[in-house]
């Protein structure tokens, strides 16, 4: 049995006989071949073929789930589908389950599928890994490197028992290289990556020499004082710290009051220059999709406006449950934002740090707020002490402290130009008056 819509629909029928009340089902078929790259040299090559079935069923709003891998025979689909009802009926019941998302129309999104990658074999992706390397010993002969080089495509079908049916395909390949240079007991890292959806947008070529440049830059890193700063976030910084936020927007933890932004919403959170789209139907973004995890249709969201906090990232329950507008971010498993775009500012990112007499620039590390309290306490792996506009030196044995709402209420500057990846956009940002903390 080969046909994943068939497979979809007859276990999502085998379930509702079996006395679910609600049912969906997704059967996936999928092809990844991978490169692991370990002291600059290729560890290991995997080519690999998968096939799953997952079903959820529902009893007076009590979940049971059950999955399958490998080849489905009608007797697998229905073993599979009966477990699962047999789950729900022991389930705890839940009087805030109301019920599955019901059918709707679905917006093409463009680019997520390039027939160009799944015929490719693995001797072109072990090539694009070589590159890498060759790229990497380039800059310093020396230099160890670890990473790797990844390509997949997969074709799945989503189907309920109200009537949805949704078939989506994609496919993806990255790369990723990890530099790391010694000079005597000074070490300095760092790595750079590349994804896509299509094979048009990758552009692998530099990876490994970017990564080996950048780790050379980090030899010599001296403490630094304790003071308040001004800190400039890279594009990679900067949108760990945005799209962290985003994360904390989901109303699963809003409901279970185990976020941050419990409370927040309509509220003035962070500087007015401050504009976060959400947008998960993003022509070739590597998390876009026709529907969410639960089949509801996705749609550009705005997360931040101007600083306030207009809206939280919902599934069909959290919808539900909180009297809101389904958001469309189920990720089956969860809630979470697909495509985080930032709103662009005025000034180029030279010029933002040419405007920093003494500052901290921080090229890639996380403030990662605590979940509950947004306190940030992160140590700085990846940055350079600011002098009179100008990248001095880089840092070790540094943090950086304070609120989360403290540092986004303090950004003063977001540059005009930025780093794209598929359906992100990442400034760099400017945040005044941050504690740094230093060894020195």
């Amino acid at each position: 049995m080969e046909d994943l819509l068939t497979i979809a629909r007859m276990a999502c029928d085998i379930a509702i006989k079996e006395g679910a009340e609600f049912a969906d089902v997704v059967s996936n078929r999928e092809k990844s071949m991978n490169v692991e790259l370990e002291n600059g040299t290729i560890k290991s090559t995997d080519v690999r073929k998968g096939f799953n079935v997952s079903i959820r069923v529902y009893v007076k709003g009590g979940m049971g789930s059950s999955s399958a891998d490998g080849y489905m025979d009608e007797k697998n689909i229905i073993e599979t589908a009966r477990k699962a009802a047999e789950l729900a009926k022991i389930a705890q019941p839940d009087p805030d389950f109301v019920g599955l998302p019901l059918p709707s129309t679905y917006q093409h999104v463009p680019g997520l599928y390039d027939d160009k990658i799944p015929s490719m074999d693995i001797a072109q992706v072990v090539e694009y890994a070589i590159m890498n390397i060759d790229s990497a010993k380039a800059v310093s002969d020396d230099v160890i490197i670890s990473g790797g080089v990844a390509s997949g495509f997969g074709e799945s079908a989503l189907v309920n028992s109200l009537g949805v049916e949704v078939e989506s395909t994609g496919t993806y390949i990255t790369t990723n290289i990890f530099s790391i240079v010694r000079r005597g007991d000074d070490i300095g890292s760092y790595f750079e990556f590349d994804e896509a959806r299509v094979l048009e947008d990758f552009v692998p070529e530099g990876i490994g020499a970017r990564a080996t440049e950048t780790a050379l830059r980090f030899l010599g890193s001296r403490k630094v004082e304790t003071h308040v700063l001004p800190v400039v976030l890279g594009p990679l910084s900067a949108y760990n710290l945005f799209s962290e936020l985003c994360s904390n927007a989901n109303a699963e933890d809003i409901q279970r009051k185990r976020s941050y932004l419990v409370g927040m919403k309509g509220e003035q959170i962070a500087s007015e220059l401050v504009t976060i789209i959400d947008d998960g139907l993003y022509p070739r973004g590597m998390n876009s999709g026709r529907c969410d995890g639960d089949g509801f249709p996705r749609k550009p969201l705005v997360v931040v406006e101007k600083g306030v906090l207009k809206s939280y990232l919902h599934n069909f329950y959290t919808a539900n449950k909180g009297g809101e507008e389904n958001t469309g971010h189920s990720t089956r498993g969860g809630i979470s934002p697909t495509n985080v775009r930032i709103s662009l500012g005025s000034m180029t990112a030279n010029e933002i740090i040419r405007d920093v007499k003494e500052g901290l620039y921080i090229n890639s590390s996380g403030l990662f707020p605590n979940p509950v309290t947004g306190d940030i306490s992160a140590t700085v792996d990846f940055g350079f002490k600011i002098e009179n506009g100008k990248l001095v030196y880089p840092v070790q044995n540094t943090m950086v402290s304070g609120n989360v709402f403290d540092l986004l209420k303090s950004i003063d500057a977001i540059s005009s130009d930025y780093r794209e990846e598929p359906g992100i956009v990442m400034p760099t940002i400017r945040i005044q008056n941050v504690k740094v903390v230093g060894g020195g």
